[in-house]
């Protein structure tokens, strides 16, 4: 699975090459939204990895805790 900071550093190449372009080449706005389409699922997969790493470490820590207090019974 592709880091945290990958998705950022991804996020922000699209974003200024988006304002780039919407300052320089205004009329290929076919590009523009394409690209404008590419980022928001970079963020949607940045918020699906964000959530898949918290789901896992709350899974870790209650099966953690199980194995401390089947120990101590």
């Amino acid at each position: 699975m592709p880091n945290k900071d990958t998705y950022k550093r991804k996020h922000k190449y699209l974003d200024k090459q988006i304002s780039h372009l919407e300052r320089t080449n205004y009329y290929n706005r076919t590009l523009i939204a394409n690209l404008k389409k590419r980022k928001l699922k970079l963020k949607d997969k940045l918020i699906s990895h964000t959530r898949e790493l918290a789901r896992r470490e709350k899974y870790n820590s209650h099966e953690y805790i199980k194995r401390v207090l089947s120990m101590t019974a």
